[in-house]
């Protein structure tokens, strides 16, 4: 039976082999990836039955091949991995009534599970937290993302997926803390009014109720970036500059909120979280009292701007932003496309200008205005960095190695994570945010066994040596970025009620929610 089932996984390797040869570039690369699973698969059901061995052996062919792909190549598969889950996701979604669908989504994560204990898990993971966090952000179905994870949960071996969906759970407690801290202090208010402490406060109260049919209704994520990855080019440093009084009021009476827990709650002593920003999230407006439009953070911000102008240069949204071109452009594509609700006078910068006759034929309707995900240059960008990192941690390794001779192999992860805190702590050259983890030593350390450039001992095997016949030295690895402070990432869902009031006067964006 052995020798069997070796030969059954022989087969499978060579077969993935070729295929992951032929079509790894291909744009319909997981389809047929998905496809030569299940064909594998069911004549193996019809060879042998659903025998274990036979099984396991289907794995092992499939992981064989896997770990045959260049740095590069498995990079960029791992990214087509994760973006055929984000589709499938998303099309269940779009259609959550179509039990099709989710089968089929379901069907997709079986081959995928293959990546669980490969050093191509570490670079899923990467990939799929970003697509993870555009759909949670988007308000997706966290019950359907937290089904996926749970059952592809091992392909995650740094937990940032699972780390994400609690942070998430955290943020709407945090939400409900803060709206109960808001009923506090009004109550507070209306005690002081019914003990009479002064005609002054009487007459404040008075005029309050007319308040709250401006003020929008608010929702903020404070998202951890320990496992939420957010670019700098994101941040939003003082949201009073660029949002409505209400809006920024709110802002910054959760911000004082969110300081003062710490000490509520015991954190003082610890190092002090500080709230940062960002464009991210998402609004819904409503143009004339019956269109509703959904677009993002940072398009409602733009299409506000209307309310005070016939029309905006996109160079002054850029210099009140401090935004790049890129990303700018990147929200106003929704808004400038064919048929859209703004026109601009140059493909590039210009002024933009109410689209009047595609807001008219929009009466009453919803549309959906949010940028689709423009997500990636794989080997450009992602693969340079995560190839960088796994370069220096590879490096660390070789160091300690030829410094200790021998070494088991849970004290140079230790070694390898303090020495990369050191970086971290010290005048280092800043080139990337570099954060190191067990999980990436233990996988460099796999990659350098395989490689040859490091071998265990035979008779003990938890004792790593350096081989000396390394074929080329290793360059200085430069030091990683520093580490910035501690912060914690928001995003805000804004909703206020509708102002009768308002449709005599000229038609204007509000924002409802």
């Amino acid at each position: 039976m052995t020798g069997i089932t070796q030969c059954w996984r022989g087969v499978v390797q060579q077969q993935v082999k070729r295929f992951l040869e032929s079509w790894w570039q291909g744009p319909d690369f997981v389809e047929r990836y998905c496809r030569l699973y299940l064909g594998l698969r069911g004549a193996m059901e019809e060879l042998f039955g659903q025998q274990t061995a036979f099984a396991l052996a289907l794995r092992q062919g499939f992981s064989g091949a896997l770990l045959q792909l260049s740095f590069l190549t498995a990079m960029h598969v791992s990214e087509q991995f994760a973006r055929y889950v984000d589709q499938r996701i998303q099309e269940s979604q779009t259609d959550a009534g179509n039990v099709e669908s989710l089968h089929r989504l379901q069907r997709s994560l079986e081959p995928i599970l293959f990546l669980s204990g490969l050093e191509l898990a570490n670079t899923f993971e990467h990939f799929y937290r970003y697509y993870l966090g555009d759909r949670l952000l988007a308000q997706g179905n966290v019950w359907l993302e937290r089904a996926v994870v749970e059952q592809i949960g091992l392909c995650f071996p740094n937990r940032f997926p699972q780390q994400m969906l609690k942070s998430l759970s955290e943020s709407e407690e945090l939400q409900q803390q803060f709206h109960l801290f808001q009923l506090q202090q009004l109550d507070k208010r209306l005690l002081e009014l019914d003990a009479g402490l002064g005609r002054g406060a009487g007459s404040a109260m008075e005029e309050e109720p007319a308040e709250p049919e401006e003020e929008p209704e608010v929702k903020v994520l404070a998202l951890s970036p320990r496992c939420w990855t957010v670019s700098p080019l994101c941040y939003l440093e003082d949201p009073s500059r660029c949002f409505p009084r209400p809006l920024g009021g709110y802002l910054a009476r959760f911000a004082d909120f969110y300081t003062n827990s710490q000490s509520r709650f015991g954190l003082e002593h610890t190092k002090p979280r500080r709230l940062q920003w960002t464009w991210l999230g998402h609004a819904e407006l409503r143009f004339a009292g019956s269109t509703t439009l959904h677009v993002s953070t940072l398009q409602m911000y733009i299409l506000l701007g209307f309310n005070s102008a016939q029309e905006v240069a996109v160079e002054t949204l850029a210099q009140a932003t401090g935004l790049s071109p890129v990303l700018l452009s990147h929200a106003l594509k929704p808004l400038t496309g064919e048929a859209g609700i703004l026109t601009q006078s140059l493909p590039q910068g210009g002024v933009l200008r109410l689209n009047e006759g595609a807001l008219a034929r929009a009466a009453g309707q919803r549309l959906w205005l949010l940028p689709k995900q423009t997500y990636l240059n794989v080997e450009d960008d992602e693969g340079s960095t995560l190839e960088r990192k796994r370069n220096i941690i590879c490096c660390l390794i070789i160091q300690i190695l030829k410094g200790e001779k021998e070494l088991h192999i849970d004290n140079l992860v230790f070694k390898v994570i303090d020495a990369c805190q050191k970086w971290e702590s010290g005048p280092a050259l800043k080139f990337l945010s570099f954060c190191c983890s067990s999980t990436d030593v233990l996988s460099c350390t796999l990659h350098l066994l395989s490689q040859g450039y490091v071998r265990r001992q035979e008779d003990n095997p938890q004792l790593l040596e350096y081989v000396s016949t390394e074929p080329t030295p290793s360059p200085s690895p430069s030091p990683p970025q520093q580490r910035p402070p501690q912060v914690t990432f928001q995003t805000v869902e804004i909703k206020t009620m509708p102002n009768a009031a308002c449709a005599e006067r000229r038609q204007t964006f509000s924002t409802f929610r």
